[in-house]
Formats: structure tokens, C-alpha cells, sequence
């Protein structure tokens, strides 16, 4: 199972950086958008103004570690780690999933 989500990963993902501290990563992964199964818009508004909700979800490789306050680049977007886990099948990692928000810049 490993080795066909490794394969897959690599075949069918998309190059992102994953950071950690100073340290830097190249791998394949997926990234895809978190729709509300409400339906509705991915944002609230506050006393300030319109407040972005919309978050990422990515899957990557087990050699790979994603961890909360990291950071995942895709192109020209930054995403900031909000929850990350591994997926273990007994002892062994599968993959690792996380919840990214992207980051804005003010």
C-alpha cells in the first residue's frame, strides 16, 4: 500500500516545498480546497471587514514530514500548517495529511 501511494504521489502530485524551521523539502503532493458542506461562501464577515475561512487540504509522501507552524509553497502561494498527522497502518506511516491556510500578505 506504501509503495502504490508513493508511486502515486510521484506520478500524479504536484511539486510543492515543505519547510520546517531552515529546513527546506522538494516533493510531489496534493493540495485541494476544503469546501463547507453547508454550501456556503468560504469567508465571515466581522466588524473589521470580510474574513477569508478557506483552507487546503494536503496529502504527501510518508518520508516527508508535515508539521503544525510549517509552512508548504506551491507555485506562487504559501500555505501555513494549521493541524498535520501522520496515517499510520499499525506501526508504519502511509502518508502524511495536513490543513493549510494560505498565508496573505498585509
Amino acid at each position: 500500500m506504501k509503495e502504490m501511494l508513493k508511486e502515486a504521489f510521484a506520478r500524479y502530485g504536484t511539486s510543492v516545498e515543505v519547510r520546517r524551521g531552515e529546513d527546506a523539502v522538494r516533493t510531489k503532493a496534493f493540495i485541494q480546497p476544503i469546501r463547507k458542506e453547508s454550501g456556503e461562501e468560504p469567508f465571515a464577515v466581522t466588524a473589521l471587514g470580510a474574513v477569508d475561512e478557506m483552507c487546503w487540504r494536503y496529502l504527501g509522501p510518508a518520508d516527508v514530514e508535515v508539521a503544525m507552524g510549517g509552512r508548504v509553497i506551491c507555485g506562487e502561494k504559501q500555505y501555513v500548517v494549521r493541524r498535520a498527522a501522520p496515517l499510520r497502518a499499525g506501526e508504519e506511516i502511509l502518508y502524511y495529511w495536513a490543513v493549510l491556510r494560505e498565508e496573505t500578505t498585509a
